[in-house]
């Protein structure tokens, strides 16, 4: 059950995070007008938006229930190496031989946390 809540968290916390980004592309989806703050969300947003609400109560779930120390880390590299990867592949950005590296520190990192002691 671990496993499928942590891939459920990592999915829809990237997800929304992608989906947020993708709504902010054609204008901001939050700005100042006449120094009233404005919110102009569109269906890309409200999605990411669900989305991460989602991704917020699993994670609370998940912080509940295990170590913090082994918890957060991990969840935090394998969202980072998801946005890494749908930042190529859906938003175009490039990868350097530093992103490369840095994500292969972390994926090490990962697998190290998830050795038993």
């Amino acid at each position: 059950m671990f496993y499928i809540l942590l891939t459920v968290y990592v999915l829809s916390t990237a997800g929304g995070l992608i989906l947020i980004k993708l709504g902010s592309a054609q204008h901001a989806v939050i700005d100042f007008v006449s120094n009233k703050l404005s919110f102009h969300p569109t269906l890309l947003n409200m999605l990411g938006l669900f989305l991460y609400g989602v991704s917020f109560i699993l994670y609370t779930y998940l912080i509940s229930k295990n170590e913090l120390g082994f918890i957060i880390p991990l969840t935090t590299a394998l969202v980072y190496i998801l946005i890494f990867i749908a930042s190529f592949v859906v938003f175009n950005e490039s990868f350097t031989l530093q992103k490369i590296l840095a994500i292969t520190l972390i994926l090490i990192g990962v697998i190290l946390l998830s050795m038993k002691s």
